[in-house]
């Protein structure tokens, strides 16, 4: 099992880049020409027939590692123009020299934006605008450069990070739309996790030689884990029986929503659970045993009904479909205090936001799958603010509620005692209804095959995502919930 990628702040990355020209004895100019070459490298490799390159360069040193590629691309002979944002004569320090350097190579660089070419599919466009440094709104001229990069008609790669977007949090509002992104020393957080899934493109990695012990003095924002690092199941022995595998009791499915207490008691046993009861309103029963007839369903009218089911689960998820009237909040009430790891997910995390249920009651043992609205309810915030900062908005919601949370994003965030993990996992073709309830049934189904909440969580993430991808082959769109089922029996293994 590989280890996961550390992710960094712009903060924690300057840190990166001084212990770096410190360790390696050179000066920052060296640093700044070795990200040139690495983004040229990219360049060149990713579109080997570009006939003309543009390259757009702020004033500091990102706009620096512009010069330098707009500099080797002239000594390649590639017809190469430089769009200044800032005059070259109020240049400084490193970002000046690497402007002299491209002066010397006869680079042209043009400081007026009206003398802009639209270029053609031919022509790569580099935006060497802002670094991580950035905060705020663009002003003008960059947010003009950042508009005329987005109307470009040839592919763009973008230096270190897409302007305009943020390092720390991956919030954007104008910024540039990349089809690479070269990264330098550390990876920034915000280019895996908000808008920076969707702005950044392929996001390419490039340590410029940092010597590995840079890394241990530079504590990272989170860390980033994948197929190679996540843990996974151990093989079955030959004389395995089920219920060394986990009884899983899902509960949920309100008058009208049984399908989402159904899907998750599907996805428990794809996952490969033991057993796997349900309980849902009486209604839903007929439903349940024809879809999945290895579950046992049982019909639930109270919170008193309930309570002989809470005695055999090995895990509980509670809230697919599970609605927030007195039904919902009833059983709730009675599987939150039951002395099993829980999962809750959806209106169940909707009554928890409420206050009222489960008031006061702290547990390391549940874990709390918020999409982006029901994380906004929980912090009693609006959206806007967890769109704004969601690592902060995960963290917050594991420091009130304790246990581990998933906030579920295309940049999907863990948070639990230890600190933050993120997972890429996932396509657009996801955005369907459904998908939550299946990775609530898988993380209950790990739990009972006795990960811990923390090792569910990351494997199921994973899971979840790989399986919507491999059945995405066939199209995002039009992508359903249960058309995941048989890749999730196929990945646990």
């Amino acid at each position: 099992m590989d280890t996961p990628q550390p992710l960094y702040s712009a903060a924690s990355v300057r840190e990166l880049d001084r212990h770096t020209t410190a360790a390696l004895k050179i000066p920052s100019i060296a640093l700044m020409k070795r990200a040139g070459r690495a983004a040229f490298v990219q360049l060149q490799k990713r579109w080997p027939e570009a006939r003309r390159i543009q390259v757009f360069c702020g004033g500091g040193n990102n706009g620096g590692d512009g010069y330098v590629i707009a500099a080797l691309a002239a000594e390649k002979q590639i017809p190469v123009t430089v769009y200044a944002c800032i005059d070259p004569s109020q240049l400084k320090g490193d970002a000046l020299e690497a402007c002299e350097y491209a002066r010397r190579e006869g680079v042209h660089i043009v400081t007026s934006l009206t003398e802009l070419d639209r270029g053609d599919g031919d022509t790569v466009v580099v935006d060497a605008l802002l670094g991580t440094g950035f905060a705020g709104e663009l002003r003008e001229p960059v947010a003009h450069a950042v508009e005329r990069i987005n109307k470009s008609a040839g592919p763009v790669l973008a230096v270190d990070i897409p302007s305009g977007l943020s390092a720390d949090s991956g919030s954007a509002g104008h910024a540039v739309h990349a089809d690479v992104t070269v990264t330098f020393i550390g990876r920034k957080l915000g280019l895996f996790c908000g808008r920076g899934v969707a702005l950044c493109g392929d996001v390419v990695f490039d340590s410029l030689g940092a010597p590995q012990q840079v890394y241990a003095k530079v504590e990272p924002l989170a860390q980033r884990f994948d197929a190679a690092s996540v843990k996974r199941l151990p093989a079955r022995a030959a004389d395995s029986y089920k219920n060394q595998f986990g009884h899983v009791l899902i509960i949920g499915g309100d008058s009208g929503f049984g399908g989402a207490a159904v899907m998750a008691a599907q996805s428990a046993a794809r996952a490969g659970a033991g057993l796997i009861s349900l309980a849902t309103r009486p209604e839903h029963l007929p439903a349940a045993l024809t879809r999945c007839p290895e579950v046992m369903a049982r019909p639930v009218i109270s919170g008193q009904e309930l309570e002989p089911l809470l005695e055999g689960p090995d895990v509980i998820a509670v809230g697919p479909g599970l609605g927030r009237a007195p039904w919902g909040e009833q059983l709730l009430a009675r599987a939150g205090r039951a002395d099993v790891p829980l999962v809750l997910d959806a209106d169940a995390l909707n009554i928890l936001a409420g206050g009222r249920v489960l008031a006061g009651i702290e547990r390391d043992d549940w874990v709390l799958t918020p999409h982006v609205g029901e994380a906004a309810r929980l912090l009693d915030c609006d959206t806007a603010e967890v769109l704004a900062d969601p690592r902060a908005a995960a963290v917050a919601v594991q420091q009130k509620f304790s246990g581990v949370v998933i906030l579920k994003g295309a940049g999907t965030l863990i948070a639990h005692d230890r600190g933050v993990d993120l997972i890429n996992s996932g396509n657009p073709g996801m955005a369907s209804g459904g998908m939550g309830d299946l990775l609530t049934g898988i993380i209950a189904a790990l739990i009972g095959q006795h990960m811990t909440p923390l090792e569910a969580a990351r494997l199921a993430v994973w899971l979840h995502g790989e399986a919507g991808n491999r059945a995405a082959e066939d199209g995002q769109r039009g992508l359903l919930a249960t058309d995941m089922l048989p890749w999730i029996r196929r990945l646990v293994d």
